[in-house]
């Protein structure tokens, strides 16, 4: 087993996470909609605030140049779920985040989907892209949970 790297969970991407942070850049009504959950700090579970469905799987890591982390058990749970997986390194900046001045807010982020089809380069998307992404998550899994409602026999 791996000992704690830092000696402390870092909590910038949680921070950032938080309605009062995100409604910066899609409005307080649409960043209420973005529900998460972390596990170990470093997995985050999207989910529907309403149903409580899980949308897609997260693992989150200060971006400090790396090139590669392992994700493999996060991608195996993705896959058994049949959620979309991600990778997403966020860079600090200087200021502190308006919603929760104990953390530096968030510049921007590199990011991989790990699966399905997963992406063999980084993209480099801006606080407000990501939020907006997480949006759009959201509405393809309710079109997908909608579309599996309407094929059960007893509806």
């Amino acid at each position: 087993m791996q000992e704690e790297r830092y000696g402390t969970r870092d909590r910038t991407y949680s921070a950032w996470h938080r309605r009062l942070s995100t409604r910066r850049f899609v409005g307080i009504d649409r960043a209420q909609l973005l529900a998460m959950i972390d596990l170990d700090a470093s997995l985050y579970v999207e989910y529907d605030d309403g149903t409580k469905e899980p949308v897609a799987l997260i693992e989150t890591t200060r971006d400090v140049g790396q090139d590669h982390k392992a994700v493999t058990v996060t991608r195996r749970l993705a896959v058994r779920a049949g959620l979309p997986c991600y990778l997403l390194l966020y860079t600090q900046g200087d200021t502190q985040n308006p919603a929760d001045s104990r953390w530096r807010d968030i510049t921007h982020f590199r990011i991989k989907r790990v699966w399905p089809r997963p992406e063999a380069t980084w993209r480099t998307v801006a606080p407000g892209e990501w939020a907006q992404a997480l949006l759009q998550i959201r509405a393809w899994a309710a079109r997908r949970l909608d579309v599996q409602a309407a094929n059960e026999p007893k509806y």
